[in-house]
């Protein structure tokens, strides 16, 4: 009687989540791949990037974004020292003291964490716009270009950018991209029809003014991470559907590293997963729900596999086939676009793991985790 009932719910949530994939994979495709980047913009840009122990990264970022083709008169660079301890903070003064012309600024933090140290930097930043990444991103020469004449031309209030990683060289790491991959192609879809509910502050851009609003709206949750992205669903809920944007050109991608092994794969999992129960938006909650529950019943039926009949496992196989020709067109879209193509040869062993590794990190985003050495409660 148990198997029928899980049996009947895997079914029932099969098809709720066919309906969340093609939503997705519908947006991605309506998309328009354009670029501006050949206008002048007008706009002044401030570049805040928090940073805490990041010292190895700090200076190709420095490099890359000193050659960005955006005008220098309408550029600020802002970092903001999170209580660093291996000196990234002598790296950037270097880079100060070694380009006085250019408008580079270094703060330190008052409050730990990320959140307080964006808090910081955003609320002494001079630029219009507003633009987040992170201390070991590296995006293209043209990605501020590209964010601010789409921010004239459009006039969105918040506009989210595609973020990859690379130098994927192990098994392990080709399987964490394709699970990136599908986590920021199906913000973007979802961005697309008028239904933001996802999107990483390592490639992001807004007013300031409107962050500002948001800081001292009672909607703010307050949470240690994932303020992106309750900052995307506060952006939607006062300024309506189209007022989010995302990016669908490669000179605005921004690539990160790949996370060396499992530990910190989880780790980083755990902090994004642990944010879901606070969603409020009916949309980012059905999504949730949805997701964790039909993998959730996966893993079961795996379970029932090892423990009771093996007929289970024809059962759990026959729905990841499912699921891997439903999620297939949105990978492989979002891997061409990327320059990712290399990875799909991978789809299907990931998809054999997915329903198991996303139950755990959504059960154990709901205790209390660590990142880069500091509890985190909620």
């Amino acid at each position: 009687m148990t198997s029928k009932i899980i049996l009947f719910l895997l079914s029932v949530s099969a098809v709720l989540y066919i309906l969340v994939i093609l939503t997705f994979t519908a947006g991605w495709n309506s998309l328009k791949n354009y670029s501006f980047s050949h206008r002048n913009p007008q706009t002044s840009l401030s570049v805040v990037v928090a940073f805490r122990n990041e010292a190895g990264f700090l200076e190709n970022l420095l490099t890359v974004l000193l050659h960005q083709t955006y005008p220098d008169s309408l550029l600020e660079f802002i970092f903001v020292n999170d209580h660093s301890t291996d000196g990234g903070d002598q790296i950037i003064e270097k880079f100060i003291a070694a380009n006085k012309k250019r408008n580079i600024r270094l703060l330190d933090s008052d409050e730990k964490g990320k959140k307080a140290a964006l808090r910081k930097g955003i609320a002494s930043a001079d630029g219009t716009l507003i633009v987040t990444t992170d201390a070991d991103c590296l995006p293209k020469k043209s990605w501020l270009a590209e964010i601010a004449v789409l921010y004239e031309e459009k006039q969105p209030r918040l506009i989210l950018g595609p973020v990859i990683y690379h130098k994927e060289t192990s098994f392990l790491q080709k399987l964490f991209s394709l699970d990136f991959i599908s986590l920021v192609a199906s913000g973007a879809g979802s961005a697309e029809i008028g239904l933001p509910f996802m999107g990483n502050a390592a490639n992001m851009a807004f007013e300031k003014k409107i962050f500002a609003e948001a800081e001292s709206d009672a909607l703010h949750t307050g949470f240690t991470s994932g303020d992106d992205v309750f900052f995307i669903h506060y952006v939607r809920k006062k300024f309506g559907r189209k007022a989010i944007a995302f990016i669908k050109n490669e000179e605005a991608i921004v690539q990160t590293p790949a996370p060396e092994d499992l530990k910190m794969f989880f780790a980083q999992r755990i902090r994004w997963g642990s944010k879901a129960r606070a969603y409020s938006q009916p949309w980012a909650l059905a999504v949730s729900y949805i997701i964790f529950f039909f993998n959730f019943l996966l893993t079961a039926i795996l379970v029932f596999c090892l423990f009771t009949s093996h007929w289970f496992a024809a059962i759990y196989l026959l729905f990841i086939i499912l699921k891997t020709v439903v999620d297939f067109p949105l990978l492989y879209a979002f891997s061409r676009f990327a320059g990712k193509r290399y990875l799909l040869p991978f789809v299907f062993p990931f998809e054999m793991v997915y329903p198991v590794y996303i139950s755990y990190v959504a059960i154990r985003g709901l205790f209390p985790y660590q990142w880069k050495g500091r509890k985190v409660s909620r």
